[in-house]
C-alpha cells in the first residue's frame, strides 16, 4: 500500500508539473521565438568579428607563414620565393645556362607564337589544355627568363611540343668588327607523360547523333591515341657560339611580345564590328568613334586613306615618256656647232 501511494504521488507530481508548463506556455508563449533570437545575435556578433579583421591568432600564423617563406628554401617539398631568389644569383654568377630542366613548364611561354598550320591544330589544342589544366609557373617563367638558356626542357604537362625559339635579349656574342651583340636563341621542349596520359582535350563540334555517332564513340575509346614523346636526346657542346634560327620569335617575357599579344586580342575581338567600322564614312562617325580612332590608330580614316594611295603613288614604277624626235635629219657634225656655237676646230 505504502508503495502505490508512493507511485500515486509521483504520478500526480508529474501530471502537476506537466500541467504547470502548459499553464506557463499558454501563459508566456513558445520558445522559439528565443531561439531565433539566440541564432540573430550569434549570426552578428560573426559578422561583426568579420568586419573587426582577422584575430591575433590568425596574424600570428600568417607572420610565421610569411618568415618561413623568407628564411627556408622548400616547405613541404615546395620552393618558396627565396628559392627563386638564390636561384637567379647563382645563374648571374655563373653566367648563363646551357640546359635548363624544370617540371613545370615557363608561364606566358605561349606569346609571340604564330599561328598553328593544319597539320599542328591538334597538338597545339593539346598544348593549350595542359596550360588550363595548371602546368604553368610564374617563378619559371622568372628563371627562363633570367637564365637565357640554349635548351629548356619541361615535364608535367604531358605534351610533346617543341615551340619555336625565343630570342635572346643579353646573352650573345659581341662581333668585333661592327659592335654588334649577336644574341643566341633558346629551344623550349616539352616532354609528355610516362604513363600515356595525355591534357584532356573537349571537343569543339557537336556529337555524332544516332548509331553514327554511337559508333564513333565506340571506335573511340576502343582504339585509345597513341602516347606522346616523354624521352627525347640533346647534342650540346658547351663552348659553341650563339646559335641563330630562321624561325625565332621575339622573347615571350619581353615588351614587344606583350605589345603584340595586346594586339592580338584587340584584333580577335573586334574582328567584324571594327572591319564594319572601317567602311563607314568619316562624315557619318559619331564623335565616340572619331575619339576611338583616335586613341586606337593615332588618326581619322580619310587621312589614313590618304597616306596609304601616297605610298601606292610612290611605289609605282614611273612610266617612261617617249623621247623627243625631229622630223629632219641632222648630222653630228651640225649638232656639235650647236652645242659649242663654232665648227668644231
Amino acid at each position: 500500500e505504502d508503495d502505490a501511494a508512493a507511485d500515486d504521488d509521483v504520478g500526480f507530481g508529474g501530471a502537476a508539473a506537466s500541467s504547470s508548463k502548459e499553464g506557463l506556455a499558454q501563459k508566456y508563449g513558445s520558445q522559439e521565438g528565443d531561439d531565433v533570437l539566440r541564432q540573430s545575435v550569434v549570426t552578428s556578433h560573426a559578422r561583426a568579428m568579420e568586419k573587426a579583421g582577422p584575430s591575433w591568432e590568425e596574424m600570428k600564423a600568417k607572420e610565421e607563414r610569411v618568415a618561413k617563406h623568407i628564411t627556408q628554401l622548400f616547405i613541404d617539398g615546395c620552393y618558396t620565393p627565396l628559392t627563386i631568389e638564390r636561384l637567379k644569383e647563382e645563374i648571374f654568377d655563373a653566367g648563363g645556362v646551357d640546359l635548363l630542366l624544370t617540371s613545370e613548364w615557363p608561364a606566358g611561354c605561349l606569346k609571340a607564337v604564330p599561328r598553328a598550320w593544319p597539320e599542328e591544330a591538334e597538338q597545339r589544342t593539346m598544348v593549350k589544355a595542359a596550360i588550363r589544366a595548371g602546368c604553368c609557373s610564374q617563378p619559371v617563367g622568372e628563371i627562363a627568363a633570367a637564365a637565357e638558356p640554349k635548351y629548356h626542357a619541361c615535364g608535367t604537362g604531358g605534351v610533346f611540343w617543341r615551340r619555336q625559339p625565343w630570342k635572346h635579349e643579353r646573352r650573345g656574342e659581341v662581333v668585333q668588327s661592327t659592335g654588334e651583340l649577336r644574341c643566341g636563341v633558346c629551344r623550349m621542349i616539352t616532354l609528355g607523360s610516362l604513363d600515356g596520359s595525355r591534357p584532356e582535350v573537349k571537343p569543339k563540334g557537336k556529337e555524332g547523333k544516332g548509331k553514327e555517332g554511337v559508333a564513333d564513340a565506340a571506335g573511340a575509346a576502343a582504339a585509345p591515341p597513341p602516347p606522346e614523346k616523354w624521352l627525347h636526346g640533346l647534342e650540346l657542346d658547351p663552348n659553341s657560339l650563339p646559335a641563330a634560327a630562321d624561325d625565332a620569335t621575339v622573347s615571350p617575357w619581353s615588351d614587344k611580345a606583350a605589345a603584340m599579344e595586346v594586339a592580338a586580342k584587340a584584333a580577335d575581338g573586334a574582328e567584324g564590328a571594327a572591319a564594319v567600322a572601317l567602311l563607314r564614312p568619316e562624315f557619318n562617325m559619331t564623335k565616340e568613334e572619331r575619339r576611338a580612332w583616335i586613341q586606337r590608330f593615332g588618326c581619322l580614316p580619310t587621312e589614313m586613306q590618304q597616306l596609304s594611295d601616297k605610298l601606292a603613288k610612290q611605289d609605282a614604277p614611273k612610266e617612261k615618256k617617249e623621247k623627243h624626235k625631229s622630223l629632219y635629219k641632222v648630222s653630228e657634225k651640225d649638232k656639235k656647232k650647236r652645242k659649242t656655237g663654232g665648227d668644231g676646230r
